[in-house]
């Protein structure tokens, strides 16, 4: 199966997906709460708010819902996750919602042994440990356990508070890790791994947002680590399928194709909408990522303190790689698919294969400044690079998958990157503080603004119920 077959497959689920439209009536309702966004944050927070008996209405830019998690059928057996895709330690919402929506988990594949690709030599291991070389180990765990202790002195909530905010926030986790690490190849490492997280290179974070990310998942080796860890499981059907499921308890309640360009403030209520339609609202929740929100008007402005954070935001940058093949044949060597690698475009591999299939599927993550330069090819391309370095993982056999898909939410314009959103340095300890602050009837949510597994669904998901209970309350 090739691209455009997928992208036919595609297209197929979308339409089967219900469809609503905005009617001529909509603009003479007056809503308790309406929401900006259909994905996990919206969602959550509209079924809650649902409960409590308020009128609702949620409005979503895309022709589906979901947001960052988006899933597709690719067989009778096998599906791929273009989004989001793992659950883990500490993800209870979403264990919950899973359960609920009927859908089942299973582990991530880690039976066999991983590779280090490094100085253009594949190194063969097993366990959780690379063969870096004793020097290079040590010092990587040194830092890695200078890091997790400095995160674990921040507080949740309100990192910001911290007696060396400003200090942590106008240096870049880079130069803390340049004079942290002496040993060049643990250096690589941990930078690679923190770009893996971030999504942007280690030289434009801040180390105040980098320790306060990690201290929001548990530590840094918490977000890495597979068993026990952040990827630790993986759901049935594809991730999407919880945003389905609450669709589905919705219903009519969400409308699709109708991203909002102006909010208006007035005395009684609020005016949302577009040229072409617009609604009443008591309140009104914004969960779409800050660098999206500049597609909006507000009126009256919004703080000065909420619009610089809106201004200074990036979103990471990735691209996500699926090559499926006939059989998983990387397991007849022994091999887990789980890679990394220290010199090739794929930084991070692993086997997404769906129990039960005869197929196997091969899924990388390329993340920053490698992911925008390979943006820059052409699909076919971008493909060619990417297959020649499986090949160099896994043999010839990789070069010829029976359907291969890339996707970077970097070019979706309702989105703008993933997993998450940073500030530009110096602003996080200055203006973090207005994150999630409301402003008027105006509310926010979305992973950005969650104070644990920010990045994740599950940080998502936290946000959609905590600014419901804000606005019942």
């Amino acid at each position: 199966m090739q691209r455009k077959e997928f992208l036919k497959l595609a297209a197929f689920g979308l339409a089967s997906l219900p469809f609503y439209s905005l009617s001529r009536n909509d603009g003479d309702e007056l809503y308790d709460v309406v929401i900006v966004g259909a994905g996990l944050s919206g969602l959550t927070a509209a079924r809650r708010l649902a409960e409590a008996n308020k009128k609702i209405l949620v409005l979503e830019a895309q022709d589906r819902v979901g947001g960052r998690t988006w899933s597709q059928q690719v067989g009778e057996k096998d599906f791929i996750d273009i989004g989001g895709q793992w659950i883990g330690k500490g993800h209870d919402a979403m264990y919950r919602l899973v359960a609920e929506a009927g859908l089942k988990t299973f582990p991530t594949f880690t039976n066999g042994k991983s590779i280090l690709r490094k100085d253009a030599e594949n190194k063969i291991y097993s366990g959780d440990t690379p063969p870096l070389g004793f020097f290079a180990l040590l010092a990587t765990q040194k830092a890695l356990n200078r890091f997790d202790k400095a995160a674990s002195l921040l507080s949740l909530e309100a990192p910001w508070q911290a007696s060396n905010a400003v200090a942590l926030d106008d240096i870049s986790i880079g130069s803390w890790i340049d004079a942290t690490i002496t040993n060049k190849n643990a250096r690589t490492l941990i930078k690679r791994m923190a770009e893996g997280e971030l999504c942007q290179p280690v030289e434009k974070i801040s180390a105040l947002q980098a320790l306060a990310a990690a201290n929001a998942t548990g530590s840094f080796r918490q977000a890495e680590k597979v068993e026990d860890g952040a990827l630790r499981d993986r759901i049935f059907g594809g991730a999407q399928g919880v945003s389905h499921f609450l669709h589905r308890q919705l219903k009519d309640l969400v409308k699709l194709n109708s991203p909002i360009s102006f909010v208006k403030q007035l005395d009684h209520y609020l005016v949302i909408g577009n040229e072409n339609f617009s609604v009443r609202a008591k309140k009104v929740i914004i969960t779409a990522p800050l660098p999206i929100v500049k597609k909006i008007q507000f009126t009256p402005s919004l703080p000065k303190e909420k619009q610089i954070l809106i201004d200074s935001m990036e979103m990471g940058t990735v691209i996500k790689c699926h090559a499926v093949y006939a059989t998983p044949f990387w397991r007849a060597q022994g091999l887990n698919g789980s890679v990394t690698c220290l010199d090739e475009a794929v930084e991070l591999a692993v086997d997404n294969s769906v129990p039960g299939s005869e197929r196997g599927i091969i899924t990388s993550l390329i993340h920053a400044d490698r992911a925008k330069s390979l943006l820059k090819l052409s699909d076919e391309e971008r493909k060619q690079v990417l297959l020649n370095a499986y090949a160099k993982l896994f043999g010839e056999q990789a070069l010829l998958p029976q359907l291969y898909h890339d996707y970077s939410f970097t070019n979706n314009p309702w989105i703008g990157g993933a997993y998450s959103g940073y500030f530009k340095t110096g602003v996080f300890s200055q203006y973090g503080e207005h994150i999630a602050k409301p402003f008027g009837n105006i509310y926010w949510a979305g992973t950005e603004t969650s104070t644990l597994f920010k990045g994740f669904m599950e940080g998502a998901v936290l946000s959609g119920e905590r600014v419901a209970k804000e606005v019942i309350s």
